[in-house]
């Protein structure tokens, strides 16, 4: 798996962004805040395909991991688990997506800091990808989405933003979530440790 993403990564990214990703993969820290975010049914359901923000929000399909985007960003938890996941285009070129999975289990490290401000059921954001300069599709993306899994039944979406990726936390801000942990995330040389502080608001 790791063998692939770096591949992918070569391809789409190029050398030097490949060789940090390798970098942070074998030696390196990392900082996340947990969020967690109430949905709420719509008052009409999204009838997908859609439009929003001059993108056509749909749900993916089989064929779109012919995109070398879609398949560098399609998380490890996207095979072997349900998931819900959406594509935006534009001009019939994917510009964006978004995969949600039912993953907030107790198999989770950071579980237990979630857990008290979760109503059942819930989806874990495992992760959205946003091509540079679409700015407009990641909030039409988010939010279409949001509103197709509230209507599903969906009511808590469970998120992990890198604590420097200020563009996406404060969509998910405006999305109405709230921090309530941070995860720091260490590896060295192959081996990873996982430390979780649920954030007490006050």
């Amino acid at each position: 798996m790791l063998a692939r993403s770096f591949l992918l990564s070569l391809r789409t990214d190029g050398l030097r962004a490949t060789l940090a990703l390798a970098w942070r993969r074998l030696y390196g820290d990392q900082e996340f805040y947990l969020f967690v975010r109430p949905l709420t049914p719509p008052a009409t359901p999204v009838a997908l395909p859609t439009q929003a923000n001059g993108v056509t929000l749909r749900r993916a399909q089989a064929a779109d991991r012919s995109d070398l985007q879609v398949r560098r960003h399609e998380p490890p938890e996207a095979h072997g688990t349900a998931v819900d996941s959406f594509v935006a285009e534009r001009q019939d070129r994917i510009v964006g997506a978004a995969w949600y999975v039912d993953a907030v289990t107790p198999a989770q490290p950071w579980y237990a800091a979630v857990v008290p401000h979760v109503t059942a059921p819930a989806r874990f954001t495992a992760n959205i990808y946003v091509r540079p300069g679409e700015k407009g599709a990641a909030w039409a993306l988010a939010k279409t989405a949001s509103d197709v899994l509230a209507a599903a039944g969906v009511r808590t979406i469970v998120g992990m933003v890198g604590a420097a990726n200020k563009p996406s936390i404060l969509l998910t801000r405006m999305l109405g979530g709230r921090i309530v942990a941070r995860l720091h995330m260490r590896h060295r040389w192959g081996r990873r440790t996982i430390t979780v502080e649920p954030v007490v608001s006050g």
